[in-house]
């Protein structure tokens, strides 16, 4: 039978696995130098450009 203890441990335990696994995966995505041109894409995109700027 399972009791509520044992949920408790097991969904403190299995939690904390899947959020270091999903923190990974961001940090592996976000530093990973094959992103390095999208990621200068996204910070470019929000500047305007020189003709806009007098709107």
């Amino acid at each position: 039978m399972i009791t509520h203890e044992l949920l408790l441990y097991l969904s403190k335990t299995v939690g904390l696995i899947w959020l270091m696994g999903f923190f990974l995966i961001v940090v592996i995505r976000a530093y990973s130098p094959s992103r390095r041109a999208a990621h200068e894409a996204a910070a470019r995109s929000i500047l305007l450009e020189s003709g806009e700027a007098s709107k």
